[in-house]
Protein backbone atom coordinates (compact mmCIF):
# COMPACT_ATOMS: atom_id res chain seq x y z
CA UNK A 1 0.00 0.00 0.00
CA UNK A 2 1.70 3.64 -1.36
CA UNK A 3 1.99 5.81 1.59
CA UNK A 4 2.47 9.69 1.98
CA UNK A 5 3.72 10.41 5.36
CA UNK A 6 2.92 13.38 7.04
CA UNK A 7 5.25 14.46 10.33
CA UNK A 8 4.96 16.58 12.57
CA UNK A 9 6.43 18.13 16.16
CA UNK A 10 5.01 15.26 17.91
CA UNK A 11 7.58 12.41 16.02
CA UNK A 12 10.67 14.36 17.16
CA UNK A 13 8.75 14.44 20.56
CA UNK A 14 8.42 10.78 20.56
CA UNK A 15 11.80 9.88 19.95
CA UNK A 16 13.03 12.15 23.07
CA UNK A 17 13.83 15.28 21.42
CA UNK A 18 14.14 18.28 23.42
CA UNK A 19 11.54 20.66 20.73
CA UNK A 20 8.64 21.64 23.00
CA UNK A 21 7.84 25.31 23.38
CA UNK A 22 9.31 25.00 26.82
CA UNK A 23 12.92 24.17 25.14
CA UNK A 24 12.48 26.98 22.18
CA UNK A 25 12.15 29.59 25.54
CA UNK A 26 15.09 28.17 27.34
CA UNK A 27 17.07 28.95 23.94
CA UNK A 28 15.52 32.35 23.85
CA UNK A 29 16.63 33.37 27.55
CA UNK A 30 19.61 33.00 26.35
CA UNK A 31 19.60 35.66 23.88
CA UNK A 32 20.32 39.42 24.55
CA UNK A 33 18.58 42.27 22.65
CA UNK A 34 19.84 45.44 21.76
CA UNK A 35 19.57 48.08 24.33
CA UNK A 36 18.11 46.04 26.68
CA UNK A 37 19.38 44.26 29.87
CA UNK A 38 17.08 41.69 30.59
CA UNK A 39 17.26 38.38 28.24
CA UNK A 40 14.48 37.94 25.15
CA UNK A 41 12.33 35.62 26.28
CA UNK A 42 11.58 38.28 29.20
CA UNK A 43 11.48 41.07 26.59
CA UNK A 44 8.84 39.41 24.54
CA UNK A 45 6.98 38.54 27.69
CA UNK A 46 6.77 42.17 28.62
CA UNK A 47 5.14 42.76 25.36
CA UNK A 48 2.40 40.40 25.77
CA UNK A 49 4.08 37.37 24.53
CA UNK A 50 3.93 34.10 26.83
CA UNK A 51 4.04 31.72 23.87
CA UNK A 52 1.36 29.50 25.13
CA UNK A 53 0.90 28.85 21.45
CA UNK A 54 4.24 28.51 20.10
CA UNK A 55 4.59 31.24 17.19
CA UNK A 56 1.11 31.95 16.90
CA UNK A 57 1.75 33.82 20.12
CA UNK A 58 3.54 36.35 18.13
CA UNK A 59 -0.12 37.45 16.84
CA UNK A 60 -0.39 38.58 21.07
CA UNK A 61 2.56 41.34 20.60
CA UNK A 62 1.84 45.04 21.90
CA UNK A 63 3.08 46.57 19.14
CA UNK A 64 2.38 50.21 20.64
CA UNK A 65 4.22 49.26 23.47
CA UNK A 66 7.04 48.69 21.92
CA UNK A 67 6.75 51.73 19.87
CA UNK A 68 6.06 53.49 23.20
CA UNK A 69 9.20 52.22 25.05
CA UNK A 70 11.80 52.35 22.26
CA UNK A 71 10.10 55.68 19.97
CA UNK A 72 12.79 58.80 20.35
CA UNK A 73 11.53 62.27 18.97
CA UNK A 74 13.02 64.31 16.54
CA UNK A 75 15.20 67.42 18.01
CA UNK A 76 14.76 69.66 15.62
CA UNK A 77 16.93 72.82 16.98
CA UNK A 78 19.90 70.48 16.07
CA UNK A 79 21.92 70.99 13.10
CA UNK A 80 23.06 67.34 12.94
CA UNK A 81 20.53 65.23 11.17
CA UNK A 82 21.18 61.86 13.05
CA UNK A 83 19.09 64.06 15.81
CA UNK A 84 16.58 63.43 13.79
CA UNK A 85 16.77 60.42 12.07
CA UNK A 86 18.55 58.66 14.45
CA UNK A 87 15.59 57.47 16.47
CA UNK A 88 14.53 55.52 13.03
CA UNK A 89 17.78 53.81 12.98
CA UNK A 90 17.54 53.14 16.82
CA UNK A 91 13.83 51.49 16.38
CA UNK A 92 15.25 49.53 12.88
CA UNK A 93 18.01 47.69 15.16
CA UNK A 94 15.82 47.38 18.14
CA UNK A 95 13.39 44.99 15.95
CA UNK A 96 16.10 43.44 13.88
CA UNK A 97 17.12 42.53 17.34
CA UNK A 98 13.60 40.89 18.24
CA UNK A 99 13.78 39.03 14.91
CA UNK A 100 17.70 37.56 15.31
CA UNK A 101 16.71 36.42 18.90
CA UNK A 102 13.87 34.70 17.21
CA UNK A 103 15.77 32.83 14.85
CA UNK A 104 18.88 32.06 17.18
CA UNK A 105 16.48 30.58 19.28
CA UNK A 106 14.96 28.39 16.74
CA UNK A 107 18.22 27.46 14.85
CA UNK A 108 20.00 26.25 18.15
CA UNK A 109 16.95 23.80 19.06
CA UNK A 110 16.80 22.45 15.89
CA UNK A 111 21.22 21.82 15.97
CA UNK A 112 20.97 20.78 19.66
CA UNK A 113 17.83 17.92 18.73
CA UNK A 114 20.13 17.15 15.32
CA UNK A 115 23.01 16.35 17.50
CA UNK A 116 20.81 14.46 19.99
CA UNK A 117 19.53 12.62 17.34
CA UNK A 118 22.88 11.49 15.67
CA UNK A 119 23.38 9.95 19.38
CA UNK A 120 20.17 8.09 19.59
CA UNK A 121 21.13 6.92 16.46
CA UNK A 122 24.38 4.94 17.48
CA UNK A 123 22.45 2.31 19.27
CA UNK A 124 19.34 2.40 16.99
CA UNK A 125 17.93 -0.89 15.28
CA UNK A 126 16.88 0.91 12.19
CA UNK A 127 13.80 -0.27 11.21
CA UNK A 128 12.29 -0.40 7.71
CA UNK A 129 9.28 2.17 7.37
CA UNK A 130 9.52 3.66 4.08
CA UNK A 131 9.38 2.09 0.59
CA UNK A 132 9.63 2.98 -3.14
CA UNK A 133 6.28 4.64 -4.15
CA UNK A 134 6.05 6.18 -0.28
CA UNK A 135 6.23 10.27 0.47
CA UNK A 136 7.08 12.12 2.94
CA UNK A 137 5.37 15.27 4.13
CA UNK A 138 7.56 17.07 7.22
CA UNK A 139 6.81 20.15 8.86
CA UNK A 140 9.90 19.78 11.23
CA UNK A 141 12.88 21.30 10.65
CA UNK A 142 14.82 18.41 12.09
CA UNK A 143 16.55 15.97 9.85
CA UNK A 144 15.44 12.85 12.28
CA UNK A 145 13.49 10.99 8.82
CA UNK A 146 16.98 11.11 7.55
CA UNK A 147 19.17 10.76 10.37
CA UNK A 148 17.02 7.46 12.04
CA UNK A 149 15.57 6.17 9.01
CA UNK A 150 16.60 4.21 5.99
CA UNK A 151 14.88 6.04 3.03
CA UNK A 152 15.00 5.05 -0.32
CA UNK A 153 16.45 7.33 -2.93
CA UNK A 154 13.55 7.22 -4.91
CA UNK A 155 10.95 8.43 -2.14
CA UNK A 156 10.47 12.08 -2.46
CA UNK A 157 10.76 14.13 0.91
CA UNK A 158 9.67 17.39 1.41
CA UNK A 159 10.08 20.01 4.63
CA UNK A 160 7.02 22.25 3.97
CA UNK A 161 8.85 24.75 6.30
CA UNK A 162 12.46 23.79 5.71
CA UNK A 163 14.69 21.72 7.16
CA UNK A 164 18.02 23.69 8.83
CA UNK A 165 20.83 20.70 7.43
CA UNK A 166 19.42 21.51 3.74
CA UNK A 167 20.09 25.08 4.38
CA UNK A 168 16.68 26.24 3.44
CA UNK A 169 14.91 29.08 5.39
CA UNK A 170 13.01 27.97 8.37
CA UNK A 171 9.36 29.10 7.67
CA UNK A 172 7.85 30.34 11.29
CA UNK A 173 5.55 32.86 13.10
CA UNK A 174 2.33 33.52 13.29
CA UNK A 175 -0.55 32.39 10.43
CA UNK A 176 -2.98 35.65 9.85
CA UNK A 177 -2.48 39.39 10.94
CA UNK A 178 -4.93 39.72 13.86
CA UNK A 179 -3.22 42.82 15.16
CA UNK A 180 -4.89 46.37 15.33
CA UNK A 181 -1.48 47.93 15.08
CA UNK A 182 -1.47 49.93 12.06
CA UNK A 183 1.40 50.78 9.43
CA UNK A 184 0.62 54.60 9.54
CA UNK A 185 -1.79 56.95 11.54
CA UNK A 186 -5.52 57.41 10.31
CA UNK A 187 -5.86 60.78 8.22
CA UNK A 188 -6.59 63.20 10.91
CA UNK A 189 -3.32 61.98 12.94
CA UNK A 190 -1.61 62.03 9.44
CA UNK A 191 -2.31 65.41 9.15
CA UNK A 192 -0.50 66.89 12.49
CA UNK A 193 1.89 63.74 12.10
CA UNK A 194 5.90 63.63 12.18
CA UNK A 195 8.13 61.89 9.08
CA UNK A 196 10.55 60.77 11.35
CA UNK A 197 8.37 59.53 14.34
CA UNK A 198 6.22 57.89 11.79
CA UNK A 199 9.02 56.00 10.30
CA UNK A 200 9.78 54.75 13.47
CA UNK A 201 6.10 53.13 13.83
CA UNK A 202 6.68 51.98 10.41
CA UNK A 203 9.73 49.97 11.48
CA UNK A 204 7.53 48.70 14.25
CA UNK A 205 5.16 47.64 11.61
CA UNK A 206 7.18 45.93 9.70
CA UNK A 207 9.02 43.65 12.19
CA UNK A 208 5.25 42.09 13.11
CA UNK A 209 4.38 41.80 9.49
CA UNK A 210 7.77 39.65 8.73
CA UNK A 211 6.42 37.28 10.81
CA UNK A 212 3.38 36.35 9.09
CA UNK A 213 4.00 32.66 8.07
CA UNK A 214 2.41 32.23 4.26
CA UNK A 215 1.02 29.17 3.79
CA UNK A 216 3.56 27.01 0.88
CA UNK A 217 1.29 26.16 -1.25
CA UNK A 218 2.32 26.06 -4.57
CA UNK A 219 5.59 24.40 -2.40
CA UNK A 220 3.00 21.40 -1.81
CA UNK A 221 1.79 21.41 -4.73
CA UNK A 222 4.81 20.89 -6.41
CA UNK A 223 5.69 18.16 -4.30
CA UNK A 224 2.56 16.30 -4.63
CA UNK A 225 3.02 16.05 -7.96
CA UNK A 226 5.95 14.19 -7.88
CA UNK A 227 3.98 11.66 -6.09
CA UNK A 228 2.65 8.98 -7.65
CA UNK A 229 -0.56 6.60 -6.81
CA UNK A 230 -1.18 6.97 -3.19
CA UNK A 231 -3.84 4.80 -0.65
CA UNK A 232 -3.58 6.09 2.15
CA UNK A 233 -1.91 9.20 4.45
CA UNK A 234 -0.07 7.96 7.98
CA UNK A 235 -0.06 11.04 9.57
CA UNK A 236 2.82 10.72 12.72
CA UNK A 237 2.96 12.95 15.46
CA UNK A 238 1.08 16.58 13.52
CA UNK A 239 -1.32 18.08 15.39
CA UNK A 240 -3.87 18.87 12.16
CA UNK A 241 -4.54 22.40 13.87
CA UNK A 242 -7.12 24.85 12.06
CA UNK A 243 -3.21 26.76 11.04
CA UNK A 244 -2.40 23.64 8.85
CA UNK A 245 -6.19 22.90 7.23
CA UNK A 246 -5.62 23.93 4.35
CA UNK A 247 -2.77 21.88 3.24
CA UNK A 248 -4.42 18.96 5.03
CA UNK A 249 -7.57 19.31 2.54
CA UNK A 250 -4.89 19.96 -0.26
CA UNK A 251 -3.03 17.00 0.17
CA UNK A 252 -6.64 15.22 -0.08
CA UNK A 253 -7.88 16.26 -2.73
CA UNK A 254 -5.06 16.17 -4.99
CA UNK A 255 -4.20 12.43 -4.03
CA UNK A 256 -7.70 11.74 -2.78
CA UNK A 257 -6.47 8.66 0.03
CA UNK A 258 -8.79 5.95 0.85
CA UNK A 259 -7.33 6.55 4.38
CA UNK A 260 -5.85 8.48 6.96
CA UNK A 261 -4.08 7.07 9.65
CA UNK A 262 -3.35 9.87 12.11
CA UNK A 263 -1.85 9.44 15.60
CA UNK A 264 -2.95 10.84 18.89
CA UNK A 265 -1.22 11.35 22.09
CA UNK A 266 -4.51 11.78 24.44
CA UNK A 267 -8.47 10.97 24.05
CA UNK A 268 -8.87 14.70 23.71
CA UNK A 269 -6.36 15.07 20.24
CA UNK A 270 -8.92 13.09 18.62
CA UNK A 271 -11.92 15.23 19.28
CA UNK A 272 -10.03 17.98 18.90
CA UNK A 273 -8.89 16.88 15.22
CA UNK A 274 -12.90 15.79 14.89
CA UNK A 275 -13.84 19.53 15.55
CA UNK A 276 -12.09 21.01 12.57
CA UNK A 277 -14.43 19.16 10.73
CA UNK A 278 -11.89 17.79 7.62
CA UNK A 279 -14.14 17.08 4.63
CA UNK A 280 -12.07 13.70 4.55
CA UNK A 281 -13.27 13.18 8.39
CA UNK A 282 -15.17 9.98 7.56
CA UNK A 283 -11.68 8.50 6.08
CA UNK A 284 -10.03 9.18 9.61
CA UNK A 285 -8.60 6.37 12.14
CA UNK A 286 -6.68 6.77 15.35
CA UNK A 287 -4.24 5.05 17.24
CA UNK A 288 -1.08 5.31 19.30
CA UNK A 289 2.13 6.55 17.72
CA UNK A 290 3.57 3.19 18.91
CA UNK A 291 1.20 0.68 17.55
CA UNK A 292 1.30 2.78 14.31
CA UNK A 293 4.99 2.76 13.96
CA UNK A 294 4.80 -1.09 15.01
CA UNK A 295 2.85 -2.39 12.19
CA UNK A 296 3.33 -0.30 9.68
CA UNK A 297 7.61 -0.99 10.33
CA UNK A 298 9.64 -4.02 10.01
CA UNK A 299 13.08 -4.32 11.25
CA UNK A 300 16.07 -5.70 9.06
Amino acid sequence: MKTLYIIGNGFDLHFGLKTKTDHFIEYLKNQPVYNEADNAFNVFYSYGVNWYEYEQSLNNIDLDEIEFQNEIQPDYLSDRESDRDGGILNMQMYVDSLSKTIRAALEQMVISANNDTLALSKGFRTPRLFEVGDAILTFNYTSTIEILFEVPALVPICHIHGCYDQGTPLVFGYRSNQNSYGKSWSEMDEDHGDYYVAQQREAVYDFYSSWEKMLEIDKLESFLSMCGKIDRVVVLGHSMSPVDYEYMERVDARINPRIWEISFYSESDIQRIKSQRYSFQQKMIFDKMDTLLNRLSRLP
